[in-house]
């Protein structure tokens, strides 16, 4: 028991040591704990403090930058402000550079104005005059230095002689006292003394006279030198031409030493006053001249253009009648072939019944042939009055233009009239006519058309012209008119607007379909008329009664060809009576 008490009392001190053991060793950990803690706060305290002074110290620095940067952009606005200025000013400044550059421009042309009606003897004078000026300067300078120094040395030796004079008076006086002296103690009186002042006077003259020697003498050489510079001056000015000494004047002088020729208003209104008064009777002579010129021109241009059109006659005449002859003999040779075939086709026929078919045949064609040759003929005649009456029309213009006055009228046509275009001489009119040959046979339609133009110039030339030629060569001329009036419409020069040109086309298209329109309807009531005509004729006309067997129709019989040409049947016929009522609308 008591064992046991003890080992309880044994377990319970160790258990209380073991207890205080801990209790001191949490007690070491406590003040270590709260060691690292006071370390810790510290710590914190001081970088409490750092970070207070880094915000005070970054504040500052932030206040200061602001206020630089207010600073640096207030100079920059100022700098900006004095820039805007400094721009407007220089762009002020250039635009009164440009101003005072445009009125310089405009003050020298005035002045070279002004000089080209300067006399040219005037710019020779101001030029001798300004260098004379320069050069009698520098020689009175140069004069002046040379006085002074020849002055300065005649004083200097003056003064040393002076000098001399002095001293050697001095040593006299003293000499002449001595002699004085001594001859009063032998008892003789003093002697007069004046030669010498005489000739001090004597030397302060010769003195006087030297410098007005010298005065006089500068003098005669500096106008020696004057007179040569200025005759080596006149001789050098003299070399010069005109712009020579005007550019010498413009650059070497300045505007202020260089005086106005023109002081008064009135000399520019004398000058030329006094150049109209000479120029005068050079035009008088320069006009007199050029209207005999044109005089002379004319009558060789009509004289020319007469010559002309008498051999344009002539040679038209010729070819016309070589043409005619031509297609007489051409008809003549067609005819004989005709009758040769009419010949050979009658005498080859075999039997009685096909000598009378051919008999029919060549009655039918013949027929058919007379036919054609008189609607041939018909047209022939109503194709050459169309062109006579077409041709006779432009003759007609041509005479009327070619009694104008000639003025500048007589050689426009009836559109160039209208027209702002200048007049056409009859000689450019006459080449105008002249055809370009579109095909072999057409090179003799030139000399026609050559001869067509040249009426122009009198109007019995066109008619007898007009009654000499064929409607072939009457039809080139037309054209050759035709094409000169296309050609003079789409030229820009006279002045023809293509605005009226349309207008004028839109209304000749507008009368052509009216017209035609106009035909169209007459022949449709002259048809409408016709059947009309015909069915009453129809209901009017006994019933015709048929009896038996209807006879059957004939065929056509076959074409025959002669001359090798197939005959033309009555469609084609129709078709050209067709287009020839077109064509004579």
């Amino acid at each position: 028991m008591f064992i046991a008490k003890k080992r309880d009392v044994g377990l319970m001190r160790l258990a209380l040591a073991n207890k205080e053991a801990e209790i001191r060793h949490l007690e070491e950990e406590m003040d270590r704990a709260e060691k690292r803690l006071r370390q810790q706060q510290e710590q914190l305290a001081s970088t409490e403090e750092k970070f207070n002074n880094f915000l005070k110290h970054s504040n500052l620095e932030q206040d200061a930058a602001v206020r630089r940067a207010e600073v640096e952009s207030k100079a920059k606005l100022e700098r900006l402000i004095d820039i805007k200025k400094l721009s407007a000013q220089i762009s002020h400044m250039e635009q009164d550079m440009r101003k005072t550059d445009v009125q310089l421009e405009l003050c020298k042309e005035y002045k070279h104005f002004m000089d080209s009606l300067t006399e040219s003897q005037w710019f020779y004078d101001v030029l001798c005059g300004l260098r004379v000026k320069d050069i009698s300067e520098v020689i009175l300078r140069e004069t002046e230095e040379a006085y002074t120094r020849r002055a300065e040395e005649l004083t200097k030796a003056a003064e040393k002689a002076a000098a001399r004079r002095e001293s050697r008076q001095r040593s006299i006086a003293t000499t002449l006292e001595r002699e004085a002296a001594f001859l009063e103690r032998l008892g003789f009186s003093e002697k007069d003394d004046g030669s010498l002042d005489e000739g001090e006077e004597e030397e302060e003259v010769s003195l006087e006279v030297q410098l007005g020697k010298l005065h006089q003498d500068l003098e005669a050489e500096a106008q020696r030198r004057q007179e040569e510079a200025t005759a080596s001056i006149k001789r050098e000015v003299g070399a010069l031409s005109v712009d020579e000494a005007r550019a010498i004047l413009d650059k070497e002088y300045p505007q202020e030493r260089i005086p106005m020729y023109f002081s008064e208003p009135d000399q520019i209104l004398d000058i030329f006053i006094n150049v109209e008064e000479g120029n005068l009777f050079l035009i008088q002579n320069s006009q007199e001249l050029e209207e005999e010129l044109e005089r002379v021109a004319m009558e060789y241009f009509r004289e020319q253009e007469e010559m002309s059109t008498m051999v344009r006659q002539r040679h038209a005449q010729m070819e016309s009648l070589a043409t005619r002859i031509k297609g007489a003999q051409q008809r003549l040779r067609q005819l004989e072939e005709r009758l040769v075939d009419l010949d050979s086709i009658e005498s080859g026929a075999d039997t009685a019944g096909d000598a009378t078919r051919n008999k029919n045949c060549v009655g039918g064609l013949r027929r058919d042939k007379a036919g054609t040759v008189m609607r041939q003929e018909v047209l022939k005649k109503l194709i050459e009055r169309v062109v006579a009456d077409i041709f006779l029309c432009i003759s007609q213009q041509q005479s009327t233009a070619a009694r104008r006055p000639e003025d500048g009228e007589g050689g426009e046509d009836t559109m160039q009239g209208a027209g702002k275009a200048k007049p056409i001489p009859a000689q450019k009119r006459a080449s105008h006519y002249v055809a370009k040959p579109k095909a072999k046979g057409r090179k003799k339609d030139r000399g026609v058309s050559g001869a067509a133009a040249g009426g122009g110039v009198d109007g019995h030339n066109d008619t007898d012209a007009g009654a000499n030629m064929w409607p072939v060569e009457m039809l080139t001329i037309i054209e050759n008119k035709i094409d000169e009036y296309i050609r003079y419409i789409n030229d820009p020069e006279n002045g023809v607007d293509q605005s009226l040109i349309m207008s004028v086309i839109k209304m000749r298209d507008k009368e052509r379909r009216h017209q035609a329109r106009v035909v169209q309807l007459e022949r449709q009531s002259a048809e409408r008329e016709e059947r009309n005509r015909r069915a009453l004729e129809r209901s009017k006309a006994p019933v015709v009664k048929r009896c038996g067997k209807p006879i059957m129709w004939r065929s056509r019989p076959p074409v025959e060809t002669m001359q090798g040409t197939e005959v033309k049947q009555g469609p084609v016929a129709t078709k050209e009576a067709d287009q020839d009522d077109e064509f004579f609308r």
